[in-house]
Parts: C-alpha cells; structure tokens; sequence
C-alpha cells in the first residue's frame, strides 16, 4: 500500500459480511432450526424434527407420515467498535453499528418413501454477518463501513434405516450476497500526506455467487433410550466478483469466500417413561482451510453444544441448552497476509476483523418450547442470548459483540 495516516490503515480493507451479526459459531449460525436452537444448537445425535434435513440428515427416515415447517429468526445484535485514540487513526470514540436487525427464513419438510426409506428438502438461512458504520464522524476512524454477507442453502437430503442403523445424505445447493463499503482517499507515494478531498466509495456494490456441497449423516439406536450420531458438511466454494478495490486503483477485485467443511458427533438419551431427553455434540468447523477465512487468520472452532428436553404433558415439551466455542479471532496475533492479490499489512487484517467482521460470540445460553395446537398443527419457540464479549487488537482497535436472538417455526404433520 502507498498510503499513510489513516488513508494507509483503512484503504483496501476487506470489508466482509452480513445484515447483522447472527447468534452464531463464527458466521455460522448454532442451529437453523427452532427445535435445535432451543436446545444449544443440538441434533446430531437425535433427531430434531424437519430440521435435520440440514443437522443430520440419518434421523429424517424416524418422522412420522408427512411433515413440514415454516419458521423465522428474529436477530437483535448490539455491536459497537472504536479506533485509538492515536494519531492519524481515530479519536476513540465508541459507535454502535446500525446492522441491528434481521430475519433469516427456515422450511423444511419430509415425508416416507417407503417404510425404510424417506426423504427431505429444506432452505435455510445458515450464515451470515455485518456491520454499518456509514454517516459516523470521519474522526472516529471507522471509514463509513458498511459490510453485509447472507449464506443460505437449500438442501435435499435422502434418509434410510435398517433396524438400528440410520444412513442419511444430501446436496447443498447454496446462494451467498456480499456487500463491502468504505470510503478512502487515493494512494499516495511513500512517506506524502493522502488528500481527504480525493475520498472515494471503493465497494463494487452487492455481489452474488452459488454454490454446491454435500452432507452425509449416521445415526445408531444402542438401546431404544441412547443414541449416537456423526455428520459431515464439505467446504462450498464462492467467489464474489468486483465486490471491492482492495487497493484503491480504480479496479474492483473478486474475492473468494467459501463457507468451511464442518464435523460433528453426538450422542443423545430419552427416557419415555419420565419424558425428558438430554443430548450433547461436538463439531469442528474448518475456518482455517476456507478460501477467504485463511487469508483474514481465522481458526478452527470446536463447538460444544448441550440440549434437555421436558415433555410436561401430551402437548407441551419444554427445552433449553448451552452452546460454547472460543470465538476464531479470540487473542489473535495477526500477521501480514494477501488478500485477492493485494498485499495485507498486519493492522489491515486486524482491522478487517475488529470492525468488518467481529465474529466474537462465544457462549450461547437457550429456551424454548414445543406446543401441539391441533393434532396436526404445532409451534415452536426459541431464544438466544449471547453475552457481550469485546476483543482489542494491535492496542487500537476494539469491538464487542452481544447478541440477543427469536425463533419461531409452525409445524404441520398428517
């Protein structure tokens, strides 16, 4: 970069990311469906109705006759960031991000083939993040930043069991949105002063790109109360073009930003007679291997996720859960790194991170319920409560993220 003061820390910043920050595992989000997500974000070792088309897609093959569900996530993020104070940065004064809200969509239905065999679609909002900065004071260094990623996927998935084994398998046909915003003013030579006067808006404006995966699932019934389950999701390739000018010289580079390949176990025990039902998994998500994410250093994340269920009567069934990974970018030593081409000194990166992406949630803590309306109508709900958690880095920049988060899903069943 020929840049300096502040020009030289914010232009060709990759501004990454979503609508809002979603209650999630990186940009993942813990769960896509209401059922999962009252429960920590668990279903790899028990089945969680339709939804597990996208979880494990093994347990589809144990539901009942036809089944659909129509649900929605509300998300209310709180995430605030500052620059300096330091000379030719920012004068450190704290602003909240204005990417406050969100709804992210879930269907899925499923339905028998034959007695052995049963398949299932579902879309999904499963990732997503973002910030906007735009219309704050020059002076606080955040470069009127707007970010905005959305993922969503629609999967078919095919389900088939033989008397205690469950095998499942799917596509993942996904689409994923990205916009990057920010303004900086042209380069400069070495060691000159960049004119404010020659600021310019370097995002190339929303851009689209699909992709296609695969999932695999296995379910065993040990006893008829103890399960146990494994799944695998395969990396998806993006590639978003002309979304930004990383370095400012009038051309809009593509950058590629593929959603990571994830694995999981779990085990799950019901218990008809008392009719409760606890479950805990364990998945590793691959950011470090995802084109993009390795570039900007994320880790790897390994998610722990605990579910209980209740059923107080024929028609009631409570749940709650607790779900934890250390965030990717927690106590981060950023190095220099490349970005779609463009060099990325060490503050760049950080940067990036700290006010484009802060994907710093760890802990999740959830309830819910399961109310059967009719016989073949029922409800689901689901809250998420992600407590504050602020990250520095390269002693000048912070973020916090706090996050508070709604499901609700209708469910048919004939």
């Amino acid at each position: 970069m020929k840049t300096t003061g502040i020009a030289t820390k914010i232009t060709g910043l990759s501004l990454l990311a979503v609508t809002t920050l979603f209650a999630t595992n990186g940009d993942n989000m813990i769960g896509v469906g209401t059922q999962s997500r009252a429960m920590g974000g668990a279903g790899v070792g028990i089945g969680v109705g339709t939804d597990s088309v996208f979880r494990n897609p093994a347990w589809i093959v144990d539901l009942k006759g036809f089944n659909a569900s129509f649900g929605a996530t509300a998300f209310m993020p709180t995430v605030k960031a500052k620059v300096g104070p330091a000379p030719g940065l920012g004068n450190g004064q704290e602003a909240e991000s204005k990417a406050d809200f969100s709804i992210v969509p879930s269907v899925s239905h499923s339905d028998h083939i034959n007695e052995n065999l049963s398949y299932g679609v579902g879309m999904f909002g499963v990732s997503g993040m973002g910030t906007d900065y735009r219309n704050e004071a020059p002076q606080k260094g955040l470069a009127n930043m707007r970010t905005a990623l959305q993922y969503l996927r629609f999967v078919p998935s095919i389900s088939y069991k033989t008397d205690n084994l469950r095998l499942g398998a799917g596509l993942s046909l996904a689409y994923g949105s990205l916009t990057l915003s920010a303004w900086s003013p042209d380069p400069v030579p070495q060691g000159q002063q960049p004119d404010p006067a020659t600021a310019k808006q370097r995002g190339g404006g929303m851009s689209e790109d699909y992709g296609i995966g695969a999932q695999v699932g296995v379910g065993y019934y040990v006893t008829p109360e103890v399960t146990l389950g494994a799944y695998y999701q395969t990396q998806i390739n993006t590639t978003y073009e002309k979304v930004f000018d990383f370095n400012a010289d009038g051309v809009y580079e593509d950058l590629k930003l593929s959603q990571p390949a994830e694995a999981g176990i779990g085990i799950g025990y019901t218990d008809a007679t008392y009719g409760y039902t606890v479950t805990f998994d364990y998945r590793r998500i691959f950011w470090s291997d995802a084109d993009g994410y390795d570039a900007f250093q994320w880790d790897d994340q390994d998610v722990f996720a605990i579910g209980g269920a209740y059923r107080v009567n024929p028609d009631l069934i409570l749940r709650a859960g607790y779900n934890y990974a250390k965030s990717p970018l927690a106590d981060k030593n950023f190095k220099p790194s490349t970005v779609s081409g463009i060099p990325f000194p060490a503050f760049q990166v950080a940067y990036f991170n700290t006010l484009g992406f802060p994907a710093y949630t760890e802990s999740h803590f959830t309830a819910g319920l399961s109310y059967e309306l009719t016989k073949t109508t029922g409800i689901d709900l689901a809250y998420v409560y992600a407590p504050k958690v602020t990250e520095t880095a390269m002693q000048v920049l912070e973020a916090s993220n706090e996050q508070n988060a709604v499901s609700a899903t209708l469910r048919f069943k004939f």
